[in-house]
């Protein structure tokens, strides 16, 4: 079943506005079609699944697959020169570490077709998945469709014209929340963001942490990344915003929410455990005493996150908490 939420701003009558262009030189488009986007970065183990799925797809139009490895050093780089030997659908280009923001950007330059679709490096499509997120774009008025969850991530589409109008991803952000930015914007612009069922399997493995130390890092990567709420808050202090990030008075993330996200109850009919939002189980809740543990662990996240977005409230000039 497909979902939509009405876009913000102009009124729907004024259907698709003439897109501007990059900073950057774009391709030029084709008339229809779709360009799918793949950052990756360190991820060459689940990669080659993820590109047969999408290089095989069943799709009624004509579409291209456009790589940006983002400097990556596990051998990567090697891996997509000999993989795209005889793709004619293949497009692969290099750049230094720069974020995700800067190569899903260098994608969208490339793009020659009228619908661009991010998608993660480590999710396998299902065969019609690329032909119902096309199909989700049934109306002018429709500019983002996603068979993520609102306001994007993964498997998220966009009209290319719409790209270069509001021009792509603010890399600013250089990795979390800058999908559901760049949707926003879009839907200033008086679009709508319309959610699809199409099939996908998004593989953790590689980015599950192994030890004890990437276990920190992966926690205090993950605190970092929420600096990034403050950014949005700041450029979107809408009640659209309010809602997504669950803000109350104008200055506080709700804490219980903080709590859910960490103990995977943030989503309805799920287990608590000690988890990510990526779908990574850390501590499995076989009984009372991993129940005290997850629970003393998920209030102190709750408290470190709030002092995470202190900082980053500091560095934006906008108070979230």
């Amino acid at each position: 079943m497909v979902r939509e939420k009405a876009a913000r701003g102009f009124a729907k009558s004024q259907g698709i506005a003439a897109g501007g262009t990059n900073s950057g030189a774009a391709a030029p488009q084709e008339p229809s079609g779709a360009s799918i986007v793949v950052a990756t970065y360190n991820n060459r183990k689940v990669l080659k699944r993820t590109l047969d799925s999408l290089l095989s797809q069943d799709f009624d139009g004509r579409y291209e697959v456009i790589v940006v490895n983002d400097g990556s050093t596990d051998g990567t780089g090697e891996f997509l020169e000999r993989y795209a030997q005889g793709k004619s659908r293949l497009k692969v280009f290099h750049q230094p570490n720069s974020g995700v923001c800067r190569a899903r950007n260098r994608g969208i330059e490339n793009a020659k077709y009228q619908i661009v679709v991010n998608m993660d490096h480590d999710c396998i499509a299902q065969k019609d998945w690329l032909q119902k997120m096309a199909d989700g774009f049934d109306s002018p008025d429709v500019g983002i469709v996603s068979a993520y969850d609102y306001y994007g991530g993964t498997s998220t589409s966009f009209r290319k014209e719409l790209l270069d109008r509001v021009g792509g991803y603010d890399e600013q952000y250089r990795y979390y929340r800058e999908d559901t930015d760049l949707s926003f914007k879009i839907m200033d612009l008086g679009y709508k963001f319309r959610l699809v069922k199409a099939g996908y399997f998004h593989d953790h493995r590689q980015a599950r942490p192994k030890g004890i130390i990437a276990l920190a890092r992966h926690v205090l990567q993950r605190l970092r990344y929420h600096q990034n709420d403050v950014l949005l808050y700041k450029k979107h202090p809408t009640k659209v915003c309010e809602d997504f990030l669950h803000i109350k008075y104008r200055f506080l993330v709700d804490p219980l929410q903080d709590f859910r996200v960490a103990t995977g109850t943030w989503e309805k009919g799920k287990k608590m455990n000690l988890s990510s939002p990526r779908g990574i189980v850390f501590i499995e809740n076989k009984g009372p005493l991993h129940a005290a543990i997850i629970i003393a662990a998920g209030i102190c996240y709750a408290v470190a996150v709030k002092a995470s977005r202190l900082v980053g409230s500091i560095k934006f000039g906008k108070l979230l908490l």
